[in-house]
């Protein structure tokens, strides 16, 4: 596997194209660079496929499918258990975000259910019943904005600010 310094401006230009509208052409995206062909381009996304830099497909917005009931779970983990645990965890379609955490709490998921009763019956009688979990705290999220850099339905109903105003760039080393 390579590492993210093998990644050069083509690599991430096409990255950034690609994080904005999955569904975009290797022809699309080498008519909007202008100085590259499309087969570059096909063959620079088979190997950030291949190499697992990028994965394409569908970020479904929970409300819009709806999922209304959408929680953060921290999870407080015995030591040594958190692969054991999250590989557990990961198995669950509710589950749609998963990551080891520095703190108190080894393990952070975001899920969600249709119902208070499912995400009750999840975190008490699921998580709360794996061995080595000893404490469930239970985030609701009350209204999504974004999830992994794309705006849900209660962003994108907002006007925007004329010209840009107001956002943000990241900033590159």
């Amino acid at each position: 596997m390579t590492n993210r310094d093998d990644l050069d401006d083509l690599d991430r230009t096409i990255i950034s194209m690609l994080t904005e509208d999955g569904r975009l052409s290797a022809s699309e995206i080498a008519g909007r660079i202008g100085n590259v062909s499309e087969r570059t381009v096909r063959n620079r996304i088979a190997a950030l496929l291949q190499n697992r830099h990028i994965v394409i497909g569908a970020i479904p917005d929970p409300t819009a499918i709806g999922r209304d009931v959408q929680a953060e779970l921290l999870i407080e983990v015995e030591p040594g258990k958190i692969d054991e645990i999250a590989a557990e965890l990961g198995e669950y379609d509710e589950v749609g975000y998963l990551a080891a955490i520095t703190g108190r709490y080894a393990l952070a998921a975001s899920v969600y259910f249709d119902t208070n009763a499912e995400l009750f019956e999840f975190t008490e009688g699921t998580i709360g019943k794996i061995p080595g979990v000893h404490r469930v705290v239970t985030n609701m999220i009350l209204r999504m904005y974004k999830i992994y850099g794309t705006r849900t339905t209660a962003l994108s109903q907002r006007e925007p600010k004329p010209n840009g105003a107001g956002r943000r760039t990241r900033r590159t080393k």
